[in-house]
């Protein structure tokens, strides 16, 4: 629990907003604190994340930025999935193989920034891993059909829809496959949860229909229906690197029981892995943060495929492990001394063209930060002790070292290198408060970005503001501005070569 704890908090508050996915979820997220409106009538993306967001922000009010503790929503919706992971793959294998999934769930490379960042798509993950509980505990446990009803509401509000018509679907093959799932007490759970995941999803599209939302944005149906090509190839594409470790050990967890391949452990995981694949496959917007739910059933097959792993495949995951995260360490460790000492002193200058800013400059607390977290690390390999989970546990504690050290030794320089806090703040010191700014060529994301960090209102257009603010690209020509302007600043965010903004004053 203290490592899952070491896992999910590094890198979960202390930044800005940073450029991409995490900025993206907290405009959504500002715009809707903004306009006091409801998530689901507001947001293009459906509200569950977007309700537990605003709920924790709220709560850590007093002690974190708005961004902060909408970030925890995420660390929530992880911690959720990793309790069902376990629970399931207990009632899956037995009681030892518990740990061995959320661990091997931790060890994905696929999570570790997709977890630590505001992402919708953890919503959907966490709602899976309560679906594939219920699943598994249908021929078990009385109540399963709560969990699996529960679980695909939940997934419906998080913008899963054919997800959980996936699921349920898989729901009604498993009793023509399995005896157990043709039991009296299998067949009450599975009506009872086909019935609540019925009853309570007609419930809330009827309320979004009194509230004119359209049907298809409330079950996500943008995602399948597009002028987009088609890429069906995205996601095996990228579950080489994605869900590593998951993958090696769950093909061998395939092939040690393709003898005995009709049994739970090996067919539900499986299955939902492929139903998974072939649904994707229609996928018009693919992305890395949708795969997040593919790891669930790879990491209930790979903590089935490591208590049954030889010696010295074992060993050499375990080694490859100690030796790549190590190395890692020395790296990072080698860019620190760069950053805070200038040596070496080529390394320290090119981290200055990549705009890092106050190179040279020695910190004290990130060395203590640093140097805590690496001797972790080192105390850990040395007390580690012989099982079936030492591998898998190297591997997951690896990641957490490397992650825990990255965002001891650099969390602020990059905070100022993927945030728009930096140019907000010349806006801010340039422009009244009580002044507008009009754009040109300003996306949508860095505009609202801008509009947070500076707390000026940053216009598309308005020709009564007395300040201009023009965004080019790479290698694109500033447009014409008209002579009643006067340049007064340009710049960007430190070491970005891409994208250059251009402040103009009226005459």
């Amino acid at each position: 629990m203290l490592l899952c704890a070491a896992w999910l908090l590094p890198g979960l508050v202390g930044h800005a907003p940073w450029k991409g996915g995490d900025g993206e979820h907290f405009v959504q997220l500002w715009l809707l604190l903004k306009s006091g409106a409801t998530p689901q009538s507001v947001s293009a993306t459906p509200p569950l994340y977007y309700w537990v967001a605003i709920a924790t922000a709220w709560l850590t009010s007093a002690f974190l930025t708005l961004a902060d503790g909408a970030r925890l929503a995420s660390g929530l919706f992880i911690a959720l999935a990793l309790f069902f992971v376990a629970r399931t793959a207990r009632v899956l294998y037995g009681p030892d193989f518990a740990w061995a999934a959320a661990l091997t769930l931790l060890a994905c490379m696929g999570l570790l920034v997709r977890g630590h960042e505001l992402n919708a798509a953890t919503a959907q993950f966490a709602s899976a891993a309560i679906m594939l509980y219920g699943l598994a505990t249908l021929p078990h446990a009385p109540r399963s059909g709560w969990a699996l009803g529960g679980g695909a509401v939940l997934m419906l509000l998080a913008g899963g829809a054919a997800e959980a018509a996936l699921f349920l679907l898989l729901a009604v093959v498993l009793p023509g496959v399995f005896d157990t799932y043709r039991s009296a007490q299998a067949r009450r759970g599975l009506a009872w949860g086909v019935g609540i995941a019925l009853v309570a999803s007609a419930a809330w599209l009827e309320y979004l229909a009194t509230q004119a939302i359209p049907l298809g944005r409330a079950l996500n149906l943008q995602r399948w229906v597009g002028e987009a090509t088609l890429r069906p190839t995205f996601y095996p594409g990228i579950l080489g690197w994605y869900a590593w470790p998951a993958w090696p050990l769950a093909v061998w967890a395939l092939y040690q029981g393709r003898r005995q391949w009709r049994t739970p452990g090996i067919l539900l995981p499986a299955g939902a892995l492929l139903g998974l694949l072939v649904l994707y496959a229609f996928d018009t917007h693919p992305g890395e943060e949708q795969g997040l739910i593919l790891l669930l059933p790879l990491a209930l097959l790979g903590a089935a495929g490591l208590f049954t792993l030889r010696r010295g495949a074992a060993y050499a995951l375990l080694w490859f492990g100690i030796m790549l995260f190590t190395f890692l360490a020395l790296v990072l460790w080698v860019y620190w001394s760069a950053h805070d000492l200038g040596a070496p002193a080529r390394l320290a200058a090119r981290l200055t063209r990549l705009g890092m800013t106050n190179v040279g400059v020695f910190r004290p607390w990130a060395l203590a930060l640093g140097f805590t977290v690496t001797l972790a690390w080192v105390v850990f390999l040395a007390r580690v002790r012989r099982s079936p989970l030492r591998p898998i546990l190297v591997w997951t504690t690896g990641m957490t070292f490397s992650w825990g050290l990255l965002m001891a030794l650099f969390q602020a320089p990059l905070d100022q290198r993927l945030s728009y806090a930096s140019v907000g703040k010349v806006l801010a010191a340039r422009v009244q408060p009580t002044e507008c700014i009009q754009t040109v060529q300003v996306r949508s994301q860095q505009r609202l970005l801008l509009a947070y960090h500076s707390g000026r209102m940053l216009a598309p257009a308005d020709v009564g503001c007395n300040w201009l603010l023009v965004e080019t690209r790479q290698r694109d020509i500033e447009p014409h501005i008209a002579a009643d302007w006067v340049k007064v600043w340009n710049g960007a965010r430190p070491g970005d070569r891409s994208d250059r903004f251009h402040l103009y004053g009226r005459r």
